[in-house]
């Protein structure tokens, strides 16, 4: 946006910036959980207040890494005996819905190194994106919006979309200063090729998400990412996603001649 004798105000001023400091995704299990409860009273204070986070929030709220990792936190005692006192704490903090939620979760909410999310960034830069509408549709706590090159982020229009109650609000707390749509990414609501950049590390799952008009051919849910992405990214737009072997080698070659209707790759990093 424009200011005074049109000089440019700087976006996203207000949202949270990751560093090493942060010390993402670091800790065993039981450090994890501590650290999403933490993420979760703080959450629950600063909606209480009706306020923004302080930076000293913002650090607890970073450090919730979802519960991808901790199914043990939703079984049984009987199933997860060293998680008992866990599981009753949960359920004590948590709203019946925001527990079935966050349930829900367990198969999708992967960690995304910082390590990975810069490399992305170092490509899509490579290729020429400087700033623009930036699409986030599988976005969690929104580590992709934190380490966003501050140059890039200083001109782009960030929107993220996710399905789990909780983690959005987090996000919104983080990130005040992008746009959060809380839902699955099939009944999000967005204008065909209005994105300039989509990058993420979209779910995956052996679903079918139902989507009469994207989804005749019933793709799973990675593979329906990328085909419902193609919608909504502009031509000459860029999707940066990390994606599978199960995507790039199957033997039957639908989801990547969908892609290839409306998409040309124009690179690929095959991880270790």
């Amino acid at each position: 946006p424009a200011g005074d004798a049109g000089v440019t105000v700087a976006r996203n001023r207000s949202n949270y910036r990751l560093t090493d400091a942060d010390q993402l995704g670091a800790g065993g299990a039981k450090q994890k959980f501590r650290q999403n409860v933490a993420a979760i009273v703080a959450l629950r204070k600063i909606e209480a207040e009706s306020r923004p986070a302080t930076q000293e929030e913002k650090a607890i709220l970073a450090k919730y890494t979802g519960w991808g990792g901790l199914p043990q936190v939703f079984a049984t005692a009987e199933e997860a005996p060293k998680w008992k006192a866990e599981q009753a704490e949960l359920k004590e903090l948590l709203k019946w819905e925001e527990y079935t939620s966050a349930r829900a979760t367990v198969l999708n909410a992967h960690f995304t190194s910082p390590t990975v999310v810069r490399a992305m960034y170092a490509a899509v830069s490579q290729l020429g994106f400087t700033h623009g509408r930036v699409l986030e549709p599988a976005c969690g706590l929104g580590h992709f919006f934190g380490l966003m090159p501050e140059a890039m982020a200083a001109r782009s229009q960030l929107t993220g979309i996710e399905i789990d109650s909780i983690t959005t609000r987090l996000a919104k707390a983080l990130y005040p200063d992008a746009v959060f749509l809380e839902k699955p990414f099939e009944k999000a609501v967005l204008a065909t090729n209005s994105f300039d950049l989509a990058i993420s590390n979209v779910p995956f799952g052996d679903y079918a998400p139902f989507d009469s008009r994207l989804n005749p051919k019933k793709f799973l849910i990675h593979d329906y990412f990328l085909v419902a992405t193609a919608e909504v990214v502009r031509p000459g737009g860029l999707i940066a996603f990390i994606t599978s072997r199960g995507t790039l080698d199957k033997q039957y070659p639908q989801t990547r001649e969908a892609v290839a209707k409306t998409c040309d790759l124009v690179a690929a990093i095959r991880l270790p």
